[in-house]
């Protein structure tokens, strides 16, 4: 399934935004004395996890636009194996000792403070909500 404009979008603006956060989270490790390698690769993993799984979500949110009687199935299997996924990322940044565990974890909150960040400075706007009683 070949990703629709919008999803390839967001996507962007994600890794963007998650990209710029961790530089953020290097910075922060250097001034603390706590940059080296297990940091950036940390980071790399942290983040590129993040984006990925918002791509996923895109890409299954989607699909199940497409195919509405299996929409519940389809939103539902890709959460599972979504989370399944970071699980299997935590794991390893908190057992491989060459990633540095904070630098895996904190990526996995950068999508969120990004779309926060966007909707902060207006490139999000809420839908309108439908009016119950009809038009006025």
């Amino acid at each position: 399934m070949k990703p629709q404009q919008a999803v390839v979008r967001e996507t962007l603006h994600i890794a963007a935004g998650c990209g710029i956060l961790c530089a953020v989270m290097l910075v922060i490790f250097a001034v603390c004395g706590q940059l080296g390698l297990p940091a950036v690769l940390g980071a790399v993993l942290g983040g590129g996890w993040a984006v990925l799984n918002f791509f996923l979500m895109g890409l299954s949110v989607q699909k199940a636009a497409a195919d509405p009687a299996r929409s519940k199935q389809i939103v539902q299997f890709s959460y599972s194996m979504r989370m399944l996924g970071m699980v299997v990322v935590l794991i390893l940044g908190f057992t491989v000792p060459w990633l540095h565990w904070l630098a895996v974890l904190l990526p996995q909150l950068f999508p969120r403070v990004t779309i926060g960040a966007m909707q902060a400075m207006g490139m999000y706007k809420p839908a309108p909500a439908p009016s119950e009683g009809g038009e006025e």
